[in-house]
């Protein structure tokens, strides 16, 4: 079996998740057996599963197994009744949530127990959880809280009752985790786990592999994964460490571009075995299912789009600003924003500071990027850093040119200067955001001085991205390791 191993998925998700779910996508279309497997606790993974089109028998939660009437029948077919989610509370005299009962969308209820208690650092009652207790008859798992320096609040003592009929107790979350991999590699064969996200997850297959357990093991790098060096020796980025430490127990890494797998051998050619860099490839993590004929632009209003976490790291502050500084240069330029986070409420301020409240629009989350992107002239991005970027894909299937900055590696890969968009200089220093401004608006509006050129390169590109050759790639590499 193929187990792609993350932590969790909600309503909105990072470039992680999408990535998962492209390279589903292109298993099911070679017919290659897979499942996603998720450690967090997630009360709502299933209606989040129907909203990303995931089917129940391609999904494993960790809590929805453990607490399954039949677990065997679990791995199999997923949940066969569904479940609404549901809540109630109960509060005390002093208004205190005490006591919350939550109807999941699995078959467990959870309960959480908050304590009270007054902080003398910050002279103020604290309410916070204190017991989390899983039931679904007498199959149950609980734990409280203890506070690690390091890490904050991590569960402690889980009693895990009547899993397949005995009882268990795990003093982490880690040993937790242990045991639910070792089921799952006592419940499938010839498994290959494509692990893309969570180091205690990656730590225990590691664990085991060197224990003597017969499985592969396949690290997908889904960001930068170099800091800097210092005095020769690389600082990589603490996500891909313990990647970098074991590497020789890597079966495949998988990078999405192919100038991070040359930058990454590069990296190591002084840190490993010459023949452990045969093991990095590259593999798009997304491509384009259609490419959209070119485009022409008939000189009136310029439509950018941008689509992304609303997040601070993906400054799209910055691309408002770039809106105003052309509307200002007399360039009838819009912008519509898709996409949910923390930064919604703080955008929605700057446009209204700006007075562009009739020219961006905050859209919201939207659940077919590439259909929502059709009705606009270009599409633009202010990230600083992209180990791929799915939105420049999904753009470059709707022929539209890109205008973004030049980060690594997403940008200096999928955009090609002069040919399916422009790129932009920039600087990560703070001091320096006025100057990164200037230079994105001059992107923004070099796409518009040879629109119908850069629709044409962006057509173009999308030839080399198509998810039929994404599929070969999948295939051949899991072939290889059969």
């Amino acid at each position: 079996m193929n187990i792609f191993i993350n932590k969790g998925m909600g309503h909105g998700n990072s470039g992680v998740e999408h990535a998962q779910f492209y390279r589903a996508a292109r298993f099911r279309q070679k017919n290659i057996p897979f499942k996603l497997v998720f450690t967090d606790l997630l009360p709502e993974l299933h209606q989040h599963m129907q909203e990303w089109h995931l089917a129940e028998d391609e999904v494993i939660g960790m809590y929805d197994y453990l607490l399954s009437d039949d677990p065997d029948q679990y791995l199999k077919t997923g949940l066969t009744e569904k479940f609404s989610f549901q809540e109630d509370s109960l509060w005390d005299l002093t208004n205190t949530q005490r006591r919350q009962v939550r109807q999941t969308t699995g078959k467990y209820q959870e309960i959480i127990i908050r304590d009270k208690r007054y902080s003398d650092d910050k002279k103020i009652y604290i309410v916070d959880d204190s017991r989390i207790f899983l039931e679904n008859g007498d199959h149950k798992i609980s734990w409280h809280f203890r506070e690690v320096p390091s890490r904050g609040k991590v569960p402690t003592n889980i009693h895990l009752n009547n899993f397949r009929g005995s009882d268990y107790l795990f003093e982490t979350f880690e040993e937790l985790v242990t045991f639910f991999l070792g089921e799952l590699e006592n419940s499938f064969d010839k498994n290959i786990y494509f692990i893309d996200r969570g180091n205690e997850n990656e730590e225990a297959l590691v664990r085991a592999k060197k224990q003597g357990a017969d499985f592969k093991i396949v690290d997908i790098v889904h960001a930068a994964h170099l800091v800097e060096f210092q005095n020769g020796h690389p600082l990589f980025n603490n996500f891909y460490q313990y990647m970098f430490d074991h590497f020789d127990t890597m079966d495949a890494v998988i990078t999405a571009t192919k100038l991070q797998r040359d930058a990454m051998k590069d990296d190591l050619k002084n840190q490993v075995e010459v023949t452990n860099l045969n093991k990095i490839h590259a593999i798009p993590v997304g491509g384009a299912d259609i490419n959209e004929p070119a485009h022409h632009w008939d000189g009136k209003e310029a439509r950018f789009v941008t689509a992304s976490r609303l997040h601070p790291e993906k400054h799209i502050s910055q691309i408002v600003k770039a809106i105003d500084a052309l509307r200002k240069e007399g360039l009838n330029a819009t912008l519509a924003i898709y996409g949910s986070g923390a930064d919604e409420k703080p955008l929605n301020d700057l446009i209204t500071e700006l007075n562009l409240g009739d020219y961006v629009t905050v859209k919201g989350l939207s659940q077919n990027v590439v259909k929502d992107l059709q009705a606009y002239d270009a599409f633009v991005s202010a990230s600083y850093s992209e180990g791929f970027g799915l939105t420049y894909i999904e753009a470059i299937s709707d022929a539209l040119p890109i205008a973004t900055y030049a980060n690594l590696y997403g940008a200096q890969e999928l955009v090609q200067d002069g040919v399916n968009g422009k790129l932009a200089e920039f600087s990560r220093q703070d001091s320096d955001e006025d100057q990164n401004v200037v230079n994105l608006t001059a992107a923004m509006r070099a796409i518009f001085d040879d629109y119908d050129q850069l629709s044409q390169g962006a057509h173009e590109v999308a030839h080399v991205y198509q998810s039929d050759r994404i599929a070969d790639q999948w295939q051949k590499l899991v072939e290889e390791l059969s």
